[in-house]
């Protein structure tokens, strides 16, 4: 049954008012049911303990006993007693004020509870678990009492949830620090801790005096000092060592060996914390330090599969907040109305890319060079068709319907360039380039207007439509013949024939390739399975896996002649090939993963030959997609 709030307020209102935790079962039963009857219609929820509560009551207490809030002693059937604990965590709340002003004031323990409180009754919890837990998260309104037990034989402390932890490790640190700075100990302590660190005398003087002297230091010289960790692990060794002696213990020297072990959890977890924010602001930079190399553009996946120069996924290091607030600030804070450094756009599918703003121009570059030879292709092979079915197009010579079939093309066979052209922030990004070095010599604006694609693409319809022409049969230059020709072959135009004779073609080869998959394949039909599945991962949306072998040989390659270069990139894909002939023996389609490729890539790259090239990163990346498309190709 759930536990009603209502009950446990009663209870510490009740505890309170009879100045005790012991409570009779029967007198609060009768204290409940008056209460209901006076509060019934301010509080509609009282209505069940209205007539005889004893059932719903003693439900509750069930419940509440569980969570260690109360504890039912029974003498005998007619006669229980409520222990409510939550009365003894207000008592040792008041408590703790008490030693956050004095630190001579010894912690609460289970001694200083009656004796008739049994230890079942309270929620027992290791130091190791309940302070990290506490530190992480803690509930200032729950009235819990919890038994801290202490390793190393140090007797247990009693602490309210209601109390702040770091109240908890502060008192500690102060009553390690009252007693370094009693004459007997503080020349004695320090003397150990210098014999223990021989040439290290200055900082380990600097690190007592400031701890001693200092209230704010230890933790401190803890964010800035790596030593500071040693030297505080020392000291606590040597005090405990010496204290654990001791063999009657006063309560000074039992309350050091208490504040002893919480210090040293509490240490143990800033050193940890401390290291985890070191790992996670270099795994930032290394993520800042990678969006600012090829492809230059990312998406949120691919961000997610960046790995620092062991192969370890970044992503470990940091969580998804973390990201968000990183990705956050780079793309929303500017300096001097300036554009932020990280850009974001979004192609036509909806996925976004994030890109430094010093790249997007020479990414620009870059993509209007591969989409040259595609768009220059594609247009002349659907060109060579329309001329061959004795027809023409309006944009062969109407200048602005070829940049309109320009803008389409790039459309569908380059969506980033697209993307990237028609950017809301491209012309802001003009302006505020035209005198930074990083910017690159780029000018894609003229006039305040972007260059027609024409331009950008370095294509004009009359080289397409001479090449496309010259792919013809001579019969159709001579104007006669090919007019006579024309009238008996052109043929009728049909969208819908066409379009059902695509559909038809498309359904079988959907129906030989479900033939294909349920024959049991190779081993190397596997692999190719494997590749072509992780292939995804590495070529960007809207591209293809040899426009990107083609854009990073030219990133790598930087041989200006024809031939030259031609070689350079054949020796490297001859290196590759021969070391894959080498170990595909030892791969197979389950372990031809994403880690495995990147582990291959990197083995090469070392090799001497590959070392010679200056460019590691493009030929990182090439490397892995030359690997991908081998192995892809059986």
């Amino acid at each position: 049954m759930s536990i009603s709030a209502n009950l446990g307020t009663l209870l510490r209102f009740y505890a309170t008012k009879q100045g005790s935790a012991f409570i009779n079962y029967r007198d609060f039963c009768d204290f409940v049911r008056k209460y209901a009857e006076h509060h019934v219609e301010e509080q509609p929820d009282l209505v069940k303990y209205l007539g005889t509560p004893e059932d719903t009551v003693q439900a509750e207490l069930e419940g509440l006993e569980e969570k260690h809030l109360v504890y039912m002693l029974e003498h005998f059937p007619n006669n229980q007693t409520i222990i409510v604990i939550m009365y003894f965590s207000a008592q040792y709340a008041q408590r703790y004020k008490e030693i956050s002003l004095n630190s001579s004031i010894p912690f609460p323990s289970i001694g200083d509870l009656p004796k008739q409180v049994p230890l079942e009754a309270l929620d027992r919890q290791s130091a190791s678990d309940i302070l990290p837990a506490l530190f992480g998260k803690q509930d200032l309104k729950s009235p819990l009492l919890y038994c801290v037990q202490l390793p190393h034989d140090a007797p247990s402390i009693l602490f309210p949830a209601c109390v702040p932890v770091n109240v908890l490790t502060d008192a500690a640190m102060s009553k390690i620090r009252a007693m370094l700075k009693k004459e007997e100990y503080h020349d004695y302590f320090l003397k150990k801790l210098r014999n223990a660190n021989p040439g290290k005398e200055i900082s380990t003087q600097t690190f007592f005096d400031q701890f001693v002297t200092r209230p704010d230091s230890a933790l401190q010289s803890m964010e800035t000092s790596g030593d500071s960790f040693y030297f505080w692990s020392q000291l606590c060794y040597f005090i405990r060592q010496d204290f654990e002696k001791v063999k009657d213990r006063s309560i000074e020297e039992v309350n050091l060996l208490q504040s002893v072990s919480i210090s040293e959890f509490h240490m143990m977890m800033l050193k940890n914390r401390i290291q985890k924010q070191h790992q996670k602001q270099d795994a930032l930079h290394d993520l800042e330090q990678a969006l600012n190399k090829p492809p230059y553009f990312f998406s949120m996946q691919g961000i997610l599969k960046i790995t620092d120069q062991k192969g370890i996924p970044l992503h470990g290091r940091y969580s998804d907040e973390d990201l968000k607030n990183f990705l956050e600030t780079l793309t929303t804070e500017s300096k001097n109305s300036e554009l932020p450094k990280l850009l974001v756009f979004k192609i036509d599918s909806g996925t976004r890319f994030f890109v430094y703003k010093t790249k997007v121009f020479p990414l620009i570059v870059r993509l209007c060079n591969e989409a040259h030879d595609i768009v220059e292709k594609s247009l002349t092979d659907k060109w060579f068709k329309i001329l061959s079915n004795y027809e023409k197009l309006p944009e062969m010579h109407d200048r602005q319907q070829f940049e309109e079939c320009l803008k389409k093309e790039v459309g569908l066979a380059s969506p980033v360039l697209y993307a990237l052209l028609n950017s809301n922030f491209l012309p802001l990004l003009d302006i505020e380039m035209q005198n930074d070095v990083e910017g690159g010599d780029f000018k894609l604006f003229s006039d305040g207007h972007l260059l027609s694609y024409s331009k950008l693409l370095m294509l004009n319809s009359e080289s397409i439509l001479s090449n496309a022409k010259i792919m013809l049969p001579f019969w159709y230059t001579i104007p006669l013949i090919s007019q006579i020709i024309s009238f008996f072959m052109r043929k009728p135009k049909s969208g819908k024939n066409a379009a059902k004779q695509e559909n038809e073609d498309n359904d079988l080869r959907v129906e030989k390739g479900l033939k294909q998959n349920k024959k049991n394949m190779t081993k190397r039909e596997a692999l190719a399975a494997a590749a072509k599945e992780i292939e995804a991962q590495f070529v960007p949306e809207g591209s293809t896996i040899d426009r990107e072998l083609d854009s990073y040989s030219k990133q790598w390659n930087k041989l200006i002649t024809k031939e030259a270069h031609a070689q350079l990139t054949e020796d490297v894909n001859s290196l590759i090939r021969d070391y894959m002939r080498k170990v595909i023996h030892t791969i197979s389609a389950q372990t031809f993963t994403v880690n495995r490729i990147e582990s291959l890539a990197e083995s090469l790259v070392k090799t001497p030959n590959m070392q010679k090239i200056s460019d590691q990163d493009a030929l990182y990346i090439y490397i892995q997609l030359y690997i991908i498309r081998l192995v892809g190709n059986g």
